[in-house]
């Protein structure tokens, strides 16, 4: 009996960890962070304690499936470069990051977000 209980807790811990768990694009958007050195804040509520990025400033989803569509960055005095993760994203349609400092080239891998539309 007390094995099958334990059995139980452990497996309910099991559960509620990987409910917790953050989202492949959630994971992406946390290493594209590390590249950006300076901003006005917008990436405060992008943490990994956070399981959907879908609610993080400046991300738009699509809801049937949740994936990332819309990084909206503009003017948010991002400084750094773009990750090359970025190419990642493979539902993104726009990536609005005018109006900020980043410098460095456009990372060769965006080419794997064939939906994007706007850069």
């Amino acid at each position: 009996m007390q094995f099958q209980m334990l059995l139980f807790i452990i497996i309910v811990l099991l559960l509620k960890n990987m409910s917790n768990a953050i989202s492949p694009d959630g994971e992406v958007l946390l290493s594209i962070r590390t590249a950006i050195v300076g901003s006005d804040g917008i990436f405060l509520n992008w943490r990994q304690e956070d399981p959907d990025p879908c609610n993080w400033k400046g991300v738009t989803c699509d809801t049937s499936n949740k994936r990332i569509m819309y990084l909206r960055l503009a003017y948010h005095k991002l400084i750094g470069s773009i990750s090359p993760e970025i190419g990642k994203l493979n539902y993104l349609k726009q990536l609005a990051r005018h109006g900020n400092s980043l410098y460095g080239a456009i990372p060769p891998e965006i080419g794997n977000c064939t939906e994007l539309q706007y850069l």
